[in-house]
């Protein structure tokens, strides 16, 4: 099938995650996993839900990328490292789990004192709801620091790439606003740019990383399921993106080397 928006630059890249996004999601129809308790229950769901938000979030940033939205391909890539990063540090403690729940309980109370402080619920019974639930207090619930998800683990090098992300496209600040626009270093003018494109280093590492994201949370995955029929179609892919990854490389260093 051939897409006319399709930058002809980032073909092998689109062609390698409209593949794997495919074969994940043939992954996630095959037969469901069995559990023995309600713990294990709540993990495994936990994890599954973990890899479906990486996919879902992977199969937008392919759309993206299709329709040559380039910045916006590498801000929603932070996505998918972000849901593999929790993947991790479940599959390194379940124990996690709990930290996850505070996390989300902490977020909750802040939420409803929000909307309880403007003032601005017009239902009485939705008003005592929050009122009761604020009244319960964070009990101890503690933010989970992304920096910590993955510290001594062999796949820190994702949080670096969480954070490059954030800086440099995913949040606002000066370094990700120097993306829209140009300076005229003769007259002092600027021109805005609105949907900025990626350089070849930037393009190369958003999917390296989103590539080595959505493998690892595919074998987290596989760990759960212990059985695929896909295990051969999914070895293919890493060969194809292990050889998109060194020929973006070879690329840049050749660029390099053959500069003035």
């Amino acid at each position: 099938m051939t897409h006319e928006n399709e930058p002809l630059r980032h073909a092998a890249i689109l062609r390698w995650l409209r593949d794997y996004v495919a074969a994940a999601f043939r992954f996630t129809q095959e037969e469901p996993v069995s559990v023995t308790t309600d713990q294990q229950a709540e993990l495994v769901a936990i994890k599954c839900a973990l890899f479906a938000r990486a996919l879902t979030v992977c199969d937008g940033c392919v759309l993206l990328l299709a329709n040559d939205r380039q910045l916006d391909f590498r801000m929603h890539s932070r996505g998918v490292i972000e849901a593999a990063m929790y993947l991790i540090a479940l599959d390194r403690d379940p124990a996690f789990v709990t930290k996850m729940k505070d996390d989300d309980y902490k977020s909750r109370q802040a939420r409803a004192g929000l909307h309880l402080s403007a003032g601005l619920i017009q239902s009485a019974d939705v008003k005592k709801l929050l009122e009761a639930f604020v009244d319960q207090g964070m009990q101890g619930a503690k933010s989970i620091n992304a920096s910590e998800l993955l510290k001594g683990s062999q796949f820190d090098r994702l949080y670096r790439s969480y954070r490059d992300i954030s800086g440099d496209a995913a949040h606002v600040s000066t370094t990700s606003l120097n993306r829209h626009y140009v300076e005229n270093p003769v007259d002092g003018s600027a021109t805005l740019i609105v949907h900025p494109e990626l350089d070849d280093a930037d393009m190369a590492m958003t999917f390296s990383e989103m590539g080595i994201a959505m493998t690892i949370s595919t074998l987290l995955l596989m760990k759960i399921k212990e059985k695929t029929n896909l295990w051969d179609e999914f070895h293919v892919l890493l060969d194809r993106y292990r050889k998109i990854v060194r020929a973006s490389i070879t690329e840049r260093e050749n660029a390099i080397g053959g500069a003035p």
